[in-house]
């Protein structure tokens, strides 16, 4: 196979948080409000923490919290107040953040898992599209839920969160993972270490802290056995204004992506809103947008953008308006996975 035959078919797929929700993971809002409850039931203290600043961010008189009040966004800016309050007076739980800050991950991450499907669970259409991709295929993930690996498992496809390479299905989670966690291995609090680490190698000779993943994390059963505050410390960059602390960790993951556009061809948008005050999803695309319109000498490059959303054409306007795009305003759907096959197929 020519350079040429090989740059086509290999293909860039940039996920959001609706390419997970047929599968049942909860999106933002409900994920809150479940992580919450949760949150509420197995670790009230800390929790009590939270309401109390949460109440105090909304200026609300009442003594409980209501969940459905909270935008998350605010509550995690809110959160990176609390934690620089701490800083200031020599107080901080951890490099990492506050108690509250890392319990609320840990119980966001213990929600997705139990809301993801287990292997034998797997909707066909996440089958049929981890089926479809290939060695060399990149997958720019905003979601920190493992459904695609799960996906990837059940189909017997191998997956790399590693350096880009063609012998196995790359992915680069910009936001983290349920299974990732910070910091060296067997030195968590200095306890024993429970569950099997993986140190990952995109960050090498670029940072001074290392990341692991842990596989065993990705299926639900493993969170039962664990706590926040110890070995599973996951992580998952916020939203709000510490997201601008949080990517730091996962710099790297940033640096990178330009250059996955030079040995791919088509580029699928699937499920990922654009909100106007995440400036640093919108700034990726800014920034990326010459190499994702036409970088890898190959022409014919084609964007594609699903989403089902009533505001997505004018999010993406400043893609489709350059032109060589396809807006799709439907759900992720088997049909567009039959397409993603076809084109494929044609490349």
């Amino acid at each position: 196979m020519s350079n040429e035959q090989l740059v086509r078919r290999n293909r860039v797929f940039i996920l959001g948080a609706g390419f997970s929700a047929a599968a049942g993971v909860p999106l933002t809002n409900e994920l809150l409000v479940e992580a919450l409850k949760l949150f509420a039931s197995e670790c009230p203290g800390i929790y009590s923490r939270i309401e109390r600043h949460a109440l105090e961010a909304l200026g609300s008189k009442s003594e409980t919290l209501d969940t459905a009040e909270l935008n998350f966004s605010d509550l995690c800016t809110f959160l990176e107040f609390v934690e620089l309050r701490e800083y200031g007076g020599g107080e901080r739980w951890s490099s990492q953040g506050s108690r509250e800050k890392l319990a609320l991950r840990f119980y966001l991450a213990k929600t997705i898992a139990k809301r993801t499907p287990s292997l034998q669970q797997i909707p066909q259409l996440y089958k049929a599209f981890a089926t479809q991709l290939h060695p060399g295929d990149i997958i720019l993930s905003l979601n920190w839920d493992g459904l695609l690996e799960a996906a990837l498992t059940a189909v017997g496809k191998k997956y790399t969160y590693d350096q880009f390479n063609n012998e196995e299905v790359n992915i680069s989670k910009l936001h983290g993972s349920i299974n990732w966690r910070l910091g060296e291995a067997n030195t968590w609090n200095n306890r024993p270490e429970t569950l099997t680490w993986s140190k990952l190698d995109f960050r090498s000779g670029m940072m001074t802290e290392s990341m692991h993943a842990c596989d065993s994390l990705l299926n639900k059963g493993t969170w039962v056995r664990h706590g926040p505050l110890n070995e599973v410390n996951p992580y998952l960059v916020l939203p709000g204004y510490g997201k601008a602390f949080d990517v730091r960790a996962n710099a790297p993951l940033w640096y990178k992506p330009e250059f996955a556009f030079a040995f791919t061809h088509d580029v699928y948008i699937i499920g990922l809103s654009l909100a106007h005050d995440d400036f640093f999803v919108r700034s990726f695309f800014l920034s990326n947008l010459p190499f994702i319109q036409d970088y890898s000498g190959v022409s014919g490059r084609k964007i594609f953008i699903i989403n089902p959303a009533s505001t997505a054409r004018s999010e993406y306007d400043f893609v489709l308006s350059r032109g060589h795009a396809e807006f799709i305003n439907e759900k992720f759907s088997l049909d567009q996975v039959a397409k993603m096959t076809n084109n494929l197929a044609d490349a």
